[in-house]
């Protein structure tokens, strides 16, 4: 521990004393006022207050010549300490003293009155104390950068990006530190290394001989006063898309040293999350210059996602994505608070903000493309007559599948179910063969009522489309229904539906959103819907899922030595069979160490506490509500009062 004590007098700026145990050789001397911060040698009576060339002394006061009683008002204590990693100058603030003799910056401890009701510095703001040059024989013969007492070297940007992490055991450790240092080179007796944590994942090696000369070293760099290990580790759990309790459980079962949950919050929320944020801005800023070029406008397909299974959903998730290229356009975020607490109106509200943010950033869109939700259907005809709305064709024949399952539920209709797939591929076919004509839709859609009644030719009352199958030779097969039975009619219930035959005219030009149904899964290997997280996580951790898309959506197919793609069988739940799928190329995840540059950049170039106060952004719903209770917590007496004598005895645990 490094103990500095000087003698400050507001009005004289007088008397200083150094630390008498500093050694130039990297060890010290261990006295046993090492332990704490030693006395300020405070006396008001001191002759020497009163000239202006005080002159400096190497021996501190002992408490005994210190007149407390009589200490002046303008005598203040000026004091620091560095134990390890920890330099603690508690609430101080620095003062420029203009003395040659010596160079050092002085900190002002306060009284306890003086430091009522501020913050206090505890061990998890990780503050590793003042830098300064210390020289280091090297191979390269570089200056390195050290804290005072030698313990840590300080890593620039570049160093932490690139650096590599291994796992070494204690036992392992020590016996190197015995390997490379065994003997004092103050007094040349036998040293004793100790190993012991650092309050996260890195390690600190300690060696004191029977004189008490002390070395220390540290097993990571610090960047910005924190160790890098702990920033890589905290900032990879979130863009891993992990959940940070999981992590910290595995690390306890390995006995890993593990970074604890406050310093994981901080260090996401101060410095992983905006450097997400800044890395999807830019990656958002160039999809939309490329697409704001086309004059003749853009199709657009739109889609939400919620944060839970069921349906007491927090935050929604909604979408754009451009329908050639499939570029992400827009990712926009509605929490329940923005929405008078009521889930189902998250949707449209999503969709509103997500159009008014493409329209004002210049692009031009002619067609949306969502699935059939009815207060879109009704904005988007009421308030955006211009542009075409499509409705998601995947969408349309799933509600359609659902129809004809639950008419061919009864007895009497169960030979229904055997034309249910085929039926949605012949809705699918319409939708892709009519070229945007409605009517062709609905001509080619009627003739699937005769077919399944082995009719393939037939008489229309309609002067347009075709009035014969299209398809060669059929089989004969014992499926085919008979005109009039009670499966035919309930198909002719669901295919003459006037509302399915009014909302043809969304179909037209063959939509699907599929790509986006893939994505909102994806989300799920970063934001799970069995876990909460708050607003900025999740906002995060959706746009992490994002640019992951955004980054692989072009791999390569692997291809065999013939240039022949190569397939692999996946069982399919939906079509209960097996499917040949294409495989791709691994993914590279470039953009991660992008994103752990400017992290750790942020980090390096933060002045302030990592422990400070959170800010909340100005679109967060915490805003409007600190949580989703309506109402404020009682105290805890008035909650057990509401329960019977069992809960009041025993009480609901919580985990």
């Amino acid at each position: 521990m490094l103990v500095t004590n000087f003698r400050y007098d507001a009005r004289t700026c007088e008397r200083v004393v150094f630390d008498p145990y500093a050694s130039p050789d990297g060890f010290r001397r261990n006295k046993d006022s090492d332990g704490e911060s030693l006395p300020s040698s405070i006396h008001s009576n001191d002759p020497a207050r009163n000239g202006s060339n005080a002159a400096l002394t190497n021996e501190p006061r002992t408490p005994s010549e210190l007149d407390v009683d009589n200490v002046h008002f303008n005598d203040v204590s000026v004091s620091f300490f560095e134990d390890g990693e920890y330099i603690f100058p508690h609430e101080n603030e620095e003062l420029d003293v203009d003395d040659s003799e010596f160079e050092v910056k002085i900190h002002l401890q306060r009284g306890a009155d003086q430091t009522e009701g501020m913050e206090t510095l505890g061990e998890e703001d990780a503050i590793i104390g003042d830098l300064q040059e210390k020289g280091c024989t090297c191979d390269d013969d570089e200056e390195k950068s050290f804290t005072r007492s030698g313990l840590h070297k300080k890593a620039t940007v570049d160093e932490a990006v690139d650096d590599q992490f291994f796992i070494i055991s204690k036992s392992r450790l020590q016996a190197l530190a015995m390997e490379t240092c065994s003997s004092c080179p103050v007094c040349s007796k036998e040293v004793m290394p100790t190993i012991s944590a650092a309050n996260g994942s890195a390690a600190h090696v300690n060696w004191i001989c029977p004189e008490g000369h002390r070395k220390m070293f540290c097993t990571q760099e610090v960047i910005g006063k924190s160790h890098t290990g702990d920033i890589r580790f905290a900032s990879a759990i979130l863009l891993s898309g992990n959940n940070f309790e999981k992590i910290s459980l595995l690390a306890k079962f390995a006995r890993l040293n593990m970074i604890t949950s406050p310093t994981f919050s901080k260090l996401q929320a101060n410095y992983a999350i905006p450097a997400v944020e800044e890395q999807w801005r830019d990656v958002q800023a160039q999809t939309l210059a490329k697409h704001s070029l086309s004059s003749d406008g853009v199709v657009v397909c739109g889609d939400a996602r919620n944060d839970s299974p069921g349906h007491c959903s927090q935050f929604c998730t909604y979408t754009f994505i451009e329908n050639d290229t499939k570029d992400i356009l827009h990712v926009g975020f509605v929490d329940k608070r923005q929405t008078a607490m009521k889930s189902p109106n998250m949707e449209i509200r999503g969709f509103k903000d997500g159009l008014k943010a493409m329209e004002d950033s210049g692009l031009v869109v002619k067609e949306v493309v969502t699935d059939a939700h009815s207060s879109i259907a009704k904005y988007m005809r009421e308030s955006k007559p211009q542009i075409k709305h499509s409705w998601d064709i995947w969408h349309g024949s799933k509600n359609l599948a659902k129809k004809l399952t639950k008419a061919s539920s009864r007895a009497a209709t169960r030979p229904l179910l055997y034309w249910v797939k085929h039926i949605i591929r012949h809705f699918w076919h319409c939708a892709q063969t009519c070229g945007g004509n409605v009517n062709l839709f609905k001509a080619k859609w009627r003739g699937l009522t005769h077919h399944v009644t082995n009719s393939h030719a037939w008489v229309s009352a309609l002067d347009h489309g075709p009035t014969v199958c299209e398809h060669g030779e059929v089989e004969d097969r014992e499926e085919w229904l008979r005109p009039g039975d009670p499966a035919h009619m309930a198909l002719n219930g669901v295919c003459y539906e006037k509302k399915l035959l009014d909302n043809m005219k969304y179909y037209v030009n063959f939509r699907h959103t599929s790509i986006l149904e893939s994505l909102h899964n994806h989300i799920l290997m970063y934001a799970s819907k069995r876990f909460s997280f708050q607003y900025p996580a999740y906002r995060a951790r959706n746009l992490l899922a994002v640019l992951d898309y955004m980054f692989h959506k072009e791999r390569p197919v692997i291809t065999d030595e013939d240039g022949k793609p190569k397939l692999v069988a996946v069982w399919s739940k939906h079509a209960k069979d097996w499917v040949p799928v294409k495989r791709k190329v691994p993914k590279t995840y470039n953009y991660i160490e992008s994103i752990m540059r400017d992290i750790f950049v942020r980090r390096a170039s933060d002045d302030q506490p990592m422990f400070r106060p959170a800010v909340l952004g100005s679109d967060d719903p915490r805003r409007i509500r600190p949580n989703l209770a309506p109402l404020a917590r009682p105290p805890m007496e008035e909650i057990l009062r509401r329960f019977d004598s069992r809960h009041s005895q025993h009480g609901d645990e919580v985990d």
